[in-house]
């Protein structure tokens, strides 16, 4: 029998993921508010703005993000705001306690979002539990969102079985998260013909056109019975964004699933966003605003395949491309097929880039993988490949309590250092204290400087990797702008020798103090099996073995910081450890021999 059709609903996505996607979320408030406004009567169910990077940014540049959300609130009396929020991590990368959770939906809430739009990188719904429970506990519309992926794990299954447990958890709302473009038309019309059969909810399509595919996977979409639809108006469309509301709103007009929203009413608007998007034309991703089809070749997001063409230049091996995705697909399968979302998937590529140019697979682990295999990113669709968690966790056991259960409350002492320091402790700053504790005291203590003229603040991505979820509070980085670099310099005294180091946004550089003397030439460090090299440029931080030390299969013998990461960087063999050829502060360079082991 066929359904009874009815119209489509159009959720619109411009001001945080198109806008973040394309321009690397370089619209500030007061240029979204004013167009949110009309914005309003064209009769959108909800307007996605805020979450994911958008928050960061916002905090980055001085720019207060609950002054910008009440306003956006009193602007659109008719359309409900929503926000999406990454489970326990809420808009960073990095979990917290379940009182940083409560307190932070509470605050929006109160601030003006009316629909919480919930997601987790792996699927793991024990990492949605706490944020769901307190956005029904505010008496908002609450959507369970599926990160959406392919592998042999990701059945129809599997997805009904996730679908029903959101439902059940209290979700008003099912939504497909395709944010690689993977979707196809006949995956889309099974998955959601499947779904409407368990689910009982609306189910929504949220897809991204980076492949092509997104279109015609919105069409079959809504022939299998779903609701809602993403879209953003068409200036901030198409490429690495959502389908454009005009074209959605045009291909339905007239026919059974009518959107009903009058396009007369979007010209204007068109036209807004478009004067806005030039004038912020030097943000535009020139990868991001384009059909990229080798994404179905591969099937990774094409931001996965930026990473990894970035971390490939940065060792100037871009003639390894080849090898480096055959092995991001065998790393993805050691490690439980997850979804290739942010942050899985920076982690991902980045150990595939070490596994390629270090010589040897996992001879560099990055802490990122070493906290997904302890279980702190939460399940992963299948468990990891035992013998790939022995050589990195050694005799280390993995959690399998729920990763936030391990976190003690933190929101009182968030609160008591801001009053030790003199600073606000309203709701607004303990959350910016809470969620970029790097950033907070500069942003609560400087004002945000004054907007002149046209100028536009600069919107520079970070590298790729991002911290990952750990129990002690830690600094959480997005792909977002980074405060304007500073120079320092300074001498360090190490075993008598006087080095001056000098830091800056480009980097780290050691050479010898003025009038230091050259230390002696010593000979070349032997090679061969057991000798232990140097997977890229970096900073020896530390080395916890020494001479006569014994060390077994994967025991860490040394700790290199490289693109802003500490990475461990284990002994492929076991024995003995017969010579240390490197010093802890000492810049490495790659295939440099840092040790033996016989």
């Amino acid at each position: 029998m066929a359904r009874k059709a009815s119209r489509v609903r159009l959720i619109d996505t411009t001001f945080r993921d198109a806008q973040q996607t394309l321009l690397g979320g370089a619209l500030r408030g007061d240029e979204i508010v004013p167009i949110a406004a009309k914005m309003d009567e064209i009769g959108f169910a909800a307007m996605e703005a805020l979450g994911g990077a958008t928050f960061e940014i916002q905090v980055r540049r001085r720019e207060d993000p609950w002054a910008y959300l009440r306003k956006l609130n009193k602007a659109t009396p008719n359309t409900p705001i929503q926000a999406l929020i990454r489970g326990q991590n809420l808009v960073g990368n990095r979990n917290f306690a379940d009182d940083v959770v409560e307190l932070f939906i509470k605050h929006l809430a109160k601030n003006g979002v009316d629909v919480f739009r919930f997601f987790d990188p792996l699927n793991d719904l024990r990492n949605m539990e706490a944020a769901i429970g307190a956005a029904l506990k505010a008496k908002k519309r609450v959507q369970g969102a599926l990160s959406y992926a392919i592998s042999p794990a990701h059945s129809l299954e599997l997805w009904c079985s996730l679908a029903k447990g959101l439902v059940d958890m209290g979700c008003h709302d099912v939504v497909i998260k395709d944010t690689s473009g993977l979707l196809s038309p006949q995956a889309t019309w099974e998955l959601v013909s499947a779904l409407k059969q368990v689910a009982k909810a609306p189910i929504d399509v949220h897809s991204h056109c980076s492949s092509g595919m997104a279109p015609m996977a919105y069409m079959a979409a809504v022939e299998a019975g779903a609701e809602v639809l993403d879209v953003a108006m068409s200036p901030l469309a198409w490429g690495a964004s959502q389908p454009a509301a005009e074209s959605v709103v045009a291909a339905l007009h007239g026919g059974e699933y009518d959107t009903g929203l009058d396009l007369d009413r979007m010209w204007d608007v068109q036209g807004d966003i478009e004067s806005l998007k030039r004038q912020h034309i030097q943000h535009l991703s020139p990868v991001a605003d384009r059909v990229d089809a080798s994404i179905l070749r591969y099937q990774m997001p094409g931001a996965t395949l930026e990473d990894i063409h970035r971390q490939l230049d940065a060792h100037a091996a871009g003639d390894r491309l080849g090898e480096v995705l055959e092995e991001v697909s065998r790393v993805r399968l050691e490690l439980g097929y997850p979804p290739l979302v942010a942050p899985i998937r920076q982690m991902i590529a980045t150990q595939a880039v070490y596994n390629v140019i270090g010589g040897s697979r996992y001879a560099t682990v990055t802490q990122e993988l070493k906290d997904y295999l302890q279980g702190l990113y939460g399940r992963p669709p299948v468990p990891a490949d035992p013998e790939l968690r022995r050589l990195v966790l050694g005799r280390e056991e993995p959690i399998t309590i729920r990763p936030a259960d391990l976190l003690e409350p933190q929101v009182d002492a968030a609160r008591q250092q801001l009053r030790k320091m003199n600073l606000d402790t309203s709701d607004d700053s303990v959350l910016i204290q809470l969620l970029f504790p790097n950033l907070a005291i500069d942003y609560l203590r400087e004002p945000a400087p004054a907007a002149a003229g046209n100028k536009r603040p600069a919107i520079v991505s970070t590298p790729a990797a991002d911290p990952p979820p750990a129990p002690a509070p830690a600094a959480a980085t997005n792909p977002a702008a980074p405060a304007a670099p500073h120079t320092a310099e300074f001498e360090v005294e190490v075993e008598g020798e006087v080095f001056k180091v000098r830091v800056s946004g480009a980097g780290m550089t050691v050479m010898p103090a003025a009038g230091s003397a050259a230390p002696a030439v010593a000979p070349p460090p032997r090679t061969g099996e057991g000798t232990v090299i140097a997977p890229m440029q970096g900073l020896i931080v530390k080395i916890p073995v020494g001479p006569g030390d014994p060390v077994k299969l994967g025991d860490v013998v040394a700790v290199l910081e490289a693109m802003k990461m500490q990475n461990d960087i284990v002994t492929t063999v076991a024995g003995t450890v017969r010579e240390v050829y490197v010093k802890e502060g000492e810049v490495v360079s790659p295939s440099q021999p840092l040790l033996a082991v016989g």
